[in-house]
C-alpha cells in the first residue's frame, strides 16, 4: 500500500511540476510588455480619469509601452465599450526586450448616444503568438454638441434623363443636446441653376415617442427636383444642406443626367429605294421612347430641290416605353440618285439624323406608247369611216333617178 501511495504521490508531483512549468511559460510569453501611459486628445488619462469627448469626433490616442521580452507580430488595439467590430489598431511589428515603444492612431467616438453617456475606451497590447500582454480600460464621457443636425440618409436615383423629375427622400436626425427648431433642407444643382427646399419642423434631442412632430428626434421628407429637358448630359453634383438658426450640415451626391438622345432610339428598316419618275418610293422610320416620361418628337427633312419628300406625321407624341412608325414618301420627275436626311428632333434639339437614298429611273414609256397607238388607231378608223361615208354620199348624189311611165288616154 505504501508503495502504491508513493507512486501516486510521485505522479501527482510530476504533473504539478509540468503544469507549473507550462504556467510559467504562458505567463512569461504573455507578459512581453507593459502599458506605461495613454494619452487621449492630448490629455494623459488613467483608469480613474473621466475625460469628456464629443459624439462623432475622431480622437487621437497615443499609447506608450515598455517591452519586457522579445515578441513578434505585436499590435496595439483600441475600441469603445466592448464593440470590437469597430476597433482600430496599429500595424503589426516586432519588439525587443528593454525598448520603449509609442503608437498613435485615431479612435472615432460613436454618434448614436444619449445626450451624455458614459463609455469605456479599452486599450490592449497583444501579439498573434503570445496573446494579450497588457490591457487598460479608461472611462470616457461622450457628450453631444449643443446644436447638431445630421443628414442621416438620402435616397435618390443616381441616373436620370433630361426632362424627368427626380424624387429625393431625406432623413434628418437631431444629434444635438437641444431642440433643433425650424429646420429646413435645401437641395440644389448649381451647374443647372436648380434649387428646392423642404421644412422639417422641430426635432427633439431625444425621441419621446408618439406621433407628435416636435417630440421626435428624426424626420423624413420627399423633395422633387425637375431636370430641364435641355440639360446637357453629364455628371452633376447634388448639394444638400440641413440648417436652422443654430447649425448647418452639408452633404453631396453625384447624379448622371442623360440627354434625350440617350432615351431615344431611331430605327429605319430600309434606307434605299428604287422607283420610276412616275411613281414614288415609300420609306419608314420608327421612334422608340426609352425614357420614363412622354416625349414629343418633330421630324424634319433635308432634301435636294429636285426630290419631293413627304412625312405622314411631322409631329408625333410617344408615351414612355412606347414606339411609333412614321411613313415617308419620296418622288421626282427627274431621273437620278438622290440622298435625303430625316432629322428626329425633341425640345429643339436634333437627337438623331438618318440618311436615305432614292434611285429614280426614267419611266419605260409603255403607257405613252399605248396612248399614242390608240390615238392613231382612232384617227385611222375615223378616216376610214369618213371616206366610206363620203363615197356613199357621192354615189347617192351621182345616181340618176328612174323615169316613171306615163299612162294616159289614147284616142284613135
Amino acid at each position: 500500500m505504501e508503495t502504491m501511495a508513493s507512486k501516486n504521490f510521485f505522479v501527482f508531483l510530476v504533473t504539478a511540476l509540468v503544469l507549473a512549468a507550462l504556467a510559467v511559460q504562458i505567463v512569461s510569453a504573455s507578459t512581453f510588455g507593459t502599458i506605461m501611459s495613454v494619452e487621449v486628445d492630448g490629455v494623459t488619462v488613467g483608469t480613474t480619469t473621466h475625460l469628456a469627448t464629443f459624439a462623432g469626433q475622431s480622437v487621437p490616442v497615443q499609447v506608450v509601452f515598455n517591452a519586457t521580452a522579445d515578441a513578434q507580430d505585436v499590435r496595439v488595439k483600441a475600441w469603445i465599450s466592448g464593440d470590437q467590430g469597430l476597433a482600430v489598431s496599429s500595424d503589426r511589428f516586432d519588439v525587443i526586450a528593454g525598448n520603449m515603444y509609442s503608437k498613435r492612431f485615431l479612435v472615432r467616438m460613436p454618434t448614436n448616444i444619449d445626450p451624455s453617456e458614459q463609455l469605456t475606451l479599452t486599450i490592449r497590447l497583444e501579439s498573434e503568438n503570445a496573446g494579450t500582454a497588457d490591457q487598460i480600460e479608461i472611462p470616457l464621457t461622450v457628450e453631444r454638441e449643443s446644436y447638431l443636425v445630421e443628414i442621416l440618409d438620402v435616397t435618390m436615383d443616381s441616373k436620370i434623363g433630361a426632362g424627368d423629375t427626380l424624387p429625393i427622400d431625406v432623413v434628418l436626425k437631431n444629434r444635438g443636446r437641444h431642440f433643433a427648431d425650424d429646420t429646413f433642407v435645401k437641395v440644389q444643382i448649381p451647374e443647372l441653376g436648380l434649387e428646392t427646399k423642404a421644412y422639417f419642423s422641430d426635432l427633439s434631442p431625444v425621441d419621446q415617442g408618439g406621433n407628435v412632430v416636435d417630440k421626435q428626434d428624426a424626420a423624413e421628407r420627399r423633395l422633387l427636383l425637375r431636370i430641364p429637358s435641355d440639360a446637357p448630359a453629364g455628371l452633376y453634383t447634388v448639394e444638400f444642406e440641413a440648417f436652422n438658426a443654430d447649425s448647418s450640415t452639408n452633404f453631396e451626391k453625384k447624379l448622371l443626367v442623360t440627354g434625350a438622345e440617350a432615351e431615344t432610339m431611331v430605327v429605319a428598316p430600309s434606307t434605299s429605294k428604287t422607283f420610276t419618275t412616275d411613281k414614288s418610293g415609300s420609306y419608314s422610320i420608327t421612334l422608340v421612347n426609352k425614357g420614363n416620361t412622354v416625349r414629343v418628337y418633330e421630324l424634319s427633312v433635308d432634301a435636294p430641290s429636285d426630290l419631293s419628300v413627304d412625312i405622314s406625321e411631322p409631329v408625333v407624341v410617344i408615351p414612355a416605353g412606347s414606339s411609333r412608325s412614321i411613313k415617308i414618301d419620296a418622288s421626282s420627275t427627274k431621273a437620278g440618285k438622290y440622298t435625303f436626311t430625316v432629322n428626329a428632333n425633341s425640345d429643339s434639339k436634333t437627337l438623331q439624323s438618318t440618311s436615305y437614298t432614292a434611285n429614280v429611273v426614267e419611266s419605260s414609256g409603255k403607257t405613252t406608247v399605248i396612248t399614242s397607238n390608240t390615238t392613231v388607231l382612232l384617227t385611222v378608223i375615223l378616216a376610214i369611216v369618213f371616206i366610206v361615208l363620203l363615197v356613199v354620199l357621192i354615189v347617192l348624189l351621182t345616181r340618176k333617178p328612174q323615169k316613171s311611165e306615163e299612162f294616159g288616154e289614147s284616142y284613135y
